[in-house]
């Protein structure tokens, strides 16, 4: 099992670095864009824009809650016309002061939460302990209620590795008896989900410094690719720049290329620094930009990341993957704990039967697929005026289903901030 980032600093620091000031080219074909966030359906970019509007009163909260992770926080939602925070107690000082600067931005009300975040997590690794005693069972993924009155578990298929067939090896416990075990004082309820999630593992002419939303490989030693993935987002952390993927898609010792082996345009990006199996992130050490690819599979269309935001229910984002190229209307719903389920996949090296904290579950509201093989670490954002804001990197996906990392368990573990320009 792979170990936790090591790059981490502290939660309140602002790593500024000098700026790079050769812009990252692509030699794609330029030609009419029609995917990209210019073209999105009318009603899907009213609502976008709107929300937009409030990101800078959620960024406020988040910004508070990634300094004291362990308050009253249950979750952030939009709901009506205006935000929702979930709180358990009293405001602490701090975000009694946040939610009155955030107010500034529009209308932020506060409802009571039973559990904070911090205790519904607690109540799901106590869950996740006691299924790691049986080696076959049929959780799927822990959920955490938004509005914290307790958790969700989702009993069904867990994540299928492209070219895995299925396979029992001995007698399945139940979700219920490992619930008994772990004993939680939290309410539980189960339920069954038939969809499976997909880790998407599998735009391709970028160059230095790194855009997100290309094609990139792992590579370890000469014969021996890892996995085939898309960057996400250009990073600080440690005073310097990095790029940002999936953790599955790779880790020391290998090496990150972008492009296509064999073909004019294999450019070696660099090592891969540090991965975290518990978040799915990693960061590779190659200088990242502050633009990422929006549109086709084939296009050279960039927007400009402009900061990054927490997620919150109910907002609408979108992915930029190099397979799918831009997927929006995808509407958040959920935090989750995963299983990855040695019987239905592994990672680059072959790891499985761990879980996978705090991932976000959304749904693509038009009915499109959502993500594809290829599409794993690239960026999820929403819209900021002519350019974007960084919400976190694609994990996976199954049908109109949607999995990714959000940018406060960024902040958590690699102590990482988008490059903006």
């Amino acid at each position: 099992m792979r170990r936790r980032g090591v790059v981490a600093a502290g939660l309140a620091a602002l790593l500024v670095a000098s700026a790079l000031t050769t812009p990252s080219l692509t030699s794609a074909a330029v030609g009419v864009e029609t995917q990209g966030t210019d073209n999105l359906d009318p009603a899907i970019r009213a609502e976008m824009e709107r929300q937009s509007e409030l990101a800078p009163a959620g960024n406020v909260l988040w910004e508070e809650q990634v300094r004291a992770p362990e308050s009253g926080w249950a979750s952030l939602a939009y709901e009506g016309k205006g935000l929702t925070l979930y709180w358990k107690g009293d405001l602490t000082p701090g975000m009694a002061a946040a939610l009155e600067r955030a107010r500034q931005w529009g209308p932020v009300v506060v409802k009571p939460a039973a559990y904070s975040r911090a205790e519904l997590q607690a109540a799901a690794e106590k869950i996740i302990s006691a299924s790691e005693q049986h080696p076959e069972h049929d959780i799927q993924s822990i959920g955490l209620e938004s509005d914290g009155s307790g958790l969700e578990i989702a009993r069904g298929p867990k994540v299928l590795h492209p070219g895995t067939v299925p396979k029992r090896t001995g007698p399945v416990t139940s979700a219920v008896q490992i619930l008994q075990e772990a004993g939680v004082d939290v309410p539980v309820a189960v339920v069954d989900r038939p969809e499976q999630m997909q880790l998407t593992v599998n735009r391709s002419d970028d160059s230095p410094p790194w855009n997100g939303g290309g094609k990139w490989e792992a590579w370890r030693g000469n014969n021996d690719r890892r996995s085939t993935c898309t960057t996400g987002f250009g990073v600080y952390s440690g005073g310097r720049t990095w790029v940002l993927s999936a953790g599955h898609c790779g880790s020391p010792p290998d090496d990150a290329y972008q492009g296509v082996w064999g073909q004019p345009g294999f450019d070696e990006m660099g090592p891969v620094h540090d991965d975290d199996w518990r978040s799915d992130l990693l960061l590779i050490d190659a200088p990242g930009w502050y633009k990422i690819f929006d549109g086709s599979a084939n296009t050279s269309t960039t927007k400009v990341v402009k900061g990054w935001g927490g997620w919150t229910k109910g907002e609408l984002v979108c992915q930029s993957g190099r397979t799918s190229g831009t997927v929006c209307a995808i509407r958040q719903s959920h935090e989750r704990n995963y299983f990855l389920d040695c019987n239905f996949g592994a990672d680059s090296d072959g790891d499985c039967d761990y879980t996978i904290r705090g991932i976000i579950e959304g749904y693509q509201t038009e009915g499109r697929e959502a993500t594809r093989i290829g599409d794993s670490g690239g960026p999820v954002f929403v819209l900021d005026g002519a350019g974007v804001r960084a919400k976190g990197i694609t994990v996976g996906g199954g049908g109109t289903t949607f999995w990714f990392q959000d940018w406060a368990t960024v902040i958590d573990v690699f102590g990482a901030y988008p490059r903006t320009g």
